[in-house]
């Protein structure tokens, strides 16, 4: 991170938010502990704390914000993983069926561009 201090804008909040360097294991890596939080695809949990592999929880959206879009009441989002990556129900429960007692509750997810969003802007 120091290479951006004092220069994290829109673009980099953004590339942080769809990182997926797993710190603990050193390498890249979308699961648990990567911000992108792909939770549903860690195969290797970290046993410090509680955790079920392959569990389908993490993140569902992105956003951010910087001082110019905060004075105009805005901020940048996706729907979605921050990285794009969608998320197909269907699939999912057929290749991990020990959850297939979400298959009534749990939703596909496709991802949606980075859109700019501003208070009072009907779209």
């Amino acid at each position: 991170m120091a290479q951006y201090a004092g220069k994290i804008d829109v673009e980099s909040a953004k590339q942080f938010e769809a990182d997926h360097f797993d710190v603990y294991l050193g390498e890249d890596h979308p699961g648990e502990r990567s911000l992108c939080a792909h939770w549903e695809m860690e195969s290797r949990p970290f046993q410090q704390w509680p955790t079920v592999p392959n569990n389908p929880v993490g993140t569902i959206d992105a956003k951010v914000v910087d001082a110019k879009m905060a004075k105009r009441m805005s901020f940048a989002a996706r729907w979605g993983s921050a990285c794009g990556t969608p998320f197909d129900a269907e699939k999912f429960l057929a290749d991990h069926p020990q959850f297939d007692w979400l298959k009534d509750v749990l939703k596909s997810r496709r991802s949606e561009p980075w859109t700019e969003f501003v208070a009072g802007e009907l779209r």
